[in-house]
């Protein structure tokens, strides 16, 4: 049973062309060699305050990583822990490195929510997969989200992964936009397009080259 989740959840988070993910990968690498972001800027360090903040704000009561470590470690620490992943995080950020260990991860299967349990024909499709992260990379995340979200804006037509966001949103945009047309006689086409595993498969290259043309 391990082996069928290991093999599925594999091939879920593959991509769906091999040939298109070399060309990425091949291209990242080639601007990656000259890559220069914006210039450094004090704005964007991270502070003791921020990695407090992010740590308090955590939701508890979540599975430990690897590491066996988790959010009620870090918030009931002493307060020096604060200034040292402070530290940690800004010295990852001037020698442009990651450790290792903060891509570790393990992958839980989680039945879909439109899946009787019970259901005799249930398969490794009915399940999705939860990865569960070190808890420090995790800080470290939320630290970069927060402070560098100046670079990640999106555009008011996108809903889905963004916070308060949610299908409701999508079809009241639609809605309107039908009605609108409709009210002074135009006739409406609509195309909808289901990207089956579209998260999943995302080509990480492909993320990495949008990222760097916003530098």
């Amino acid at each position: 049973m391990a082996k069928q989740f290991a093999d599925h959840f594999s091939n879920v988070c593959t991509n769906n062309s091999s040939l298109r993910a070399a060309e990425l990968r091949a291209t990242y690498e080639r601007k990656r060699s000259d890559y220069r972001g914006n210039a450094d800027d004090n704005r964007y360090h991270f502070d003791v305050e921020l990695v407090e903040n992010v740590i308090i704000k955590m939701k508890r009561g979540k599975a430990a990583g690897l590491d066996k470590i988790t959010a009620e470690h870090l918030r009931f620490s002493h307060y020096l822990l604060y200034c040292i992943l402070c530290k940690l995080f800004n010295l990852m950020l001037g020698c442009s490195h990651v450790p290792g260990c903060f891509d570790t991860s393990y992958t839980v299967p989680i039945i879909k929510s439109n899946v009787r349990a019970n259901s005799k024909t249930i398969t490794v499709d009915d399940f999705r997969g939860i990865s569960i992260s070190p808890i420090i990379s995790q800080v470290f995340e939320h630290c970069v989200l927060e402070r560098y979200c100046d670079y990640l804006n999106t555009s008011d037509n996108q809903f889905g992964f963004k916070k308060g966001m949610s299908c409701g949103h999508a079809i009241y945009a639609l809605r309107s936009a039908i009605h609108y047309y409709v009210y002074y006689g135009s006739t409406v086409n609509v195309c909808s397009l289901d990207l089956s595993k579209a998260f999943d498969k995302m080509n990480h290259h492909a993320l990495f080259l949008k990222l760097m043309e916003r530098k």
